[in-house]
C-alpha cells in the first residue's frame, strides 16, 4: 500500500537519473568503456555532468565521478564505484543492474536527488514521482485531458463485436473521472461550507 505525504517529497523528475538502460543503449555494457553524461535541471536550468566508467570484469562495476558545490560556493569531487548485478534472460546473455550503494538492492536507475551528494535508488532517497504528488483536483484535470485527447483517437469503437482497446481504456478513464470528480465536488462543497 503507498504512502501519501502532505510535505512535499522531492520527485524523480526534479532529480538526475543514472540509468543502466542508457548505458546498455549507448553500447557501454561491453568491456571498458567511459562517457561524460550532462543533465540540465528543469528547477532551475543548471548544467550538471557526470563522469562514467564502466568496467565489465570478473567484477562488473560502474565508476562515478562528479563534483558539487554547495551554496557557500565549496566545491566537493566525488568518485566512487557503485556495483553491477546480472540475471540471466530467458534466451542467453545476462542483463545488467546497479547494485544501490546504500542498500544493496538491484535496481535500473540511481538518483542524485536534491541536497544529497550520492547517486541512490529511490526508496532510500526518499523521492517519489510527480503523479503521486498530486491533489485530487489537479488528477481530475488530468484525467478530463486524457479523455478529450483518447476520444480524438478512436477511429473504431468496435472489433469483431468487441470494444476496442482504445474504447475499453476511455471507459476505464470515465470511470476513474467519475469517482474523482464526486471527491472533487465533495471537496469543494467542504470548503465553501467553511467560507460562510
Amino acid at each position: 500500500m503507498g504512502r501519501y505525504y502532505w510535505g512535499k517529497k522531492p520527485t524523480a523528475e526534479e532529480s538526475l537519473g543514472l540509468s543502466v538502460y542508457n548505458l546498455k543503449r549507448r553500447g557501454m555494457l561491453t568491456g571498458h568503456t567511459a562517457v561524460e553524461i550532462t543533465w540540465v535541471s528543469s528547477g532551475s536550468g543548471k548544467e550538471s555532468t557526470v563522469s562514467v566508467i564502466v568496467e565489465i570484469t570478473d567484477d562488473p562495476h560502474v565508476t562515478l565521478i562528479y563534483s558539487l558545490t554547495d551554496r557557500e560556493g565549496n566545491k566537493t569531487d566525488y568518485n566512487y564505484e557503485v556495483s553491477l548485478l546480472t540475471t540471466p534472460c530467458t534466451y542467453g546473455g545476462v542483463r545488467y543492474w546497479f547494485a544501490c550503494p546504500v542498500c544493496h538492492e538491484r535496481v535500473g536507475v540511481l538518483y542524485l536527488a536534491p541536497g544529497n551528494v550520492y547517486f541512490m535508488c529511490r526508496h532510500c532517497n526518499n523521492i517519489t514521482y510527480h503523479s503521486r504528488n498530486r491533489c485530487r483536483i489537479e488528477s481530475f484535470g488530468h484525467t478530463s485531458r486524457q479523455i478529450e485527447k483518447l476520444q480524438t483517437e478512436i477511429k473504431r469503437w468496435t472489433w469483431r463485436g468487441r470494444p476496442t482497446r482504445k474504447v475499453r481504456k476511455l471507459r476505464a478513464l470515465q470511470r476513474k473521472e467519475g469517482v474523482l470528480g464526486g471527491h472533487v465536488f465533495v471537496q469543494l462543497d467542504k470548503f465553501k461550507a467553511r467560507l460562510r
